[in-house]
């Protein structure tokens, strides 16, 4: 995304999110004070200041437009502590490739990175991953998630649905490192005989939960990237707002067996905003009031076993 494009995307939110009435409030209270400074130098004998500075009222018109700008222009970032906890959970708007932390990419059950060409047409993530990360050349890629499964093949042998094809529990994750970044690939979702991908609820929280496992065992960590994981291609059945909360509520209940990361930050990409009307401030609000009344249990989670994985 460009920056004349994020622009764009933050002035339709402002004139989405404006109310007219502090519009008003500001622009009269400009003038109200310029009213006030023209009184003052009337009363002190300074008439002809006084209608200087009401030939130029204009320009207080400005100022008071300017300062409604600046006070209700579109936050970029929301960001909470969680409470109890040293870790925070913030909500972003921007390219997800830009943001610092370790990227969790969404991928099919199979791992199959090119799938007979359906990816290097989309729009998805991995797509862009593929194309900025392994310069358009999806075998590098594929070898890379080969050489972690085969090396670590004691640990991947209980996440096997099927070998002929290749097949892995949704949550299975492939830890990558590229170009001096983290990433790991979450398998969230199942290919129909089409080679479409489908994810659905109990999918989105599986994966989930099985992702914060993995992390708590094996992460570094590293601060967290997280898209909307299961919309768009996954096709799942919820809204993203919808989704957004999910993560965050996982995660939060994930949190209270264990500390695994600093930060979670959740990306969302300022075309989504505009053509799915997500209500920012009211996702705002949601994480805000978990991560300050969440109360953590010391128990450990009865659907986690001592491995981390959950139970069958």
């Amino acid at each position: 995304m460009t920056r004349v494009q994020n622009i764009g995307y933050q002035i339709w939110l402002l004139w989405q999110n404006l109310k007219w009435i502090n519009v008003a409030k500001s622009i009269f209270s400009v003038l109200g004070a310029l009213w006030l400074i023209i009184e003052v130098l009337a009363f002190f004998n300074k008439a002809e200041f006084s209608e200087d500075l009401k030939s130029i009222w204009w320009i207080f018109l400005i100022i008071g437009i300017v300062w409604v700008i600046y006070e209700n222009w579109p936050k970029q970032k929301y960001c909470y502590q969680v409470k109890g906890k040293d870790v925070s959970i913030t909500l972003q708007i921007g390219d997800i490739f830009k943001i610092q932390g370790a990227l969790i990419l969404p991928v099919n059950n199979k791992f199959d990175v090119d799938n007979k060409g359906i990816i290097k047409k989309s729009s998805s993530i991995l797509r862009h991953f593929i194309k900025n990360i392994y310069k358009d050349v999806t075998a590098h890629l594929d070898t890379d998630i080969n050489n972690q499964i085969n090396d670590n093949s004691n640990w991947y042998e209980k996440f096997y649905l099927s070998t002929e094809p290749r097949l892995f529990k949704i949550g299975t994750v492939v830890p990558i490192f590229r170009e001096e970044r983290q990433y790991y690939l979450l398998s969230n979702s199942t290919l129909n005989e089409q080679n479409r991908s489908k994810c659905t609820e109990d999918d989105l929280r599986n994966s989930l939960i099985e992702l914060w496992a993995y992390l708590s065992q094996c992460g570094s960590k590293d601060n967290l990237v997280i898209p909307i994981i299961g919309t768009g291609r996954g096709r799942i059945n919820l809204t993203r707002e919808e989704v957004i909360k999910e993560i965050v509520l996982s995660f939060l209940v994930s949190l209270s067996v264990e500390t695994y990361c600093e930060q979670l930050t959740i990306c969302i990409h300022p075309a989504d905003i505009k053509k799915f009307k997500i209500n920012i401030d009211d996702l705002a609000d949601f994480i805000k009031l978990h991560c300050t009344n969440t109360n953590f249990s010391k128990l450990n989670d009865p659907n986690i076993n001592n491995s981390g994985q959950t139970i069958e």
